[in-house]
């Protein structure tokens, strides 16, 4: 490694990235999980990437302050490793042409994720189709705690399962 080269995963290295990606305008809270969302994979000059997405992103909403509302949903329309500007342009012009300005605004607020969809792909859908995604995904939104919950009681209950077999078979003496 070259003298004063920062080393992958350097806290320093980490911390640069941070300060530059906050500097472009995103937040810190956003900035600590896009570092994270990268999974190793980190490519050369990725904060410019991404703030070149931001900046496009933050085009489609009507302020900066709904822009990064709706990024704290969905962060994964900014990654380098799955969006490009061209898809974000052409979804959001997509959108605006098949549902107005205000269907899209609707859309994109309820799914910002719509977003990372290729134009072409989105193109074969219906408008009821991606109204209807876009409602789900706000559906889900809206019922974290309580799916959470849920998921969390089954998952409780096939433990439990597990352990009373267990308990009730090893009770048992061989050969009853």
């Amino acid at each position: 490694m070259a003298r004063g080269e920062k080393k992958k995963g350097d806290p320093e290295k980490f911390a640069e990235d941070k300060k530059k990606l906050m500097k472009g305008g995103l937040p810190e809270n956003i900035a600590d999980r896009l570092s994270f969302q990268t999974s190793g994979q980190k490519q050369v000059g990725q904060e410019d990437k991404i703030l070149i997405l931001w900046k496009e992103f933050k085009k489609c909403y009507k302020s900066e302050a709904v822009a990064q509302a709706m990024l704290s949903k969905n962060t994964a329309v900014i990654l380098p490793q799955l969006n490009s500007p061209t898809k974000i342009k052409g979804t959001y012009a997509l959108l605006v042409k098949r549902l107005g300005k205000a269907g899209a605004a609707e859309v994109i607020e309820k799914n910002p994720g719509v977003l990372v969809c290729s134009p072409a792909g989105l193109e074969k859908q219906t408008n009821e189709d991606i109204i209807k995604a876009a409602q789900l995904v706000e559906t889900l939104d809206n019922n974290k705690g309580v799916i959470n919950a849920i998921s969390g009681a089954v998952l409780f209950s096939i433990v439990g399962s597990f352990i009373y077999r267990i308990v009730t078979v090893g009770a048992t003496p061989p050969g009853l």
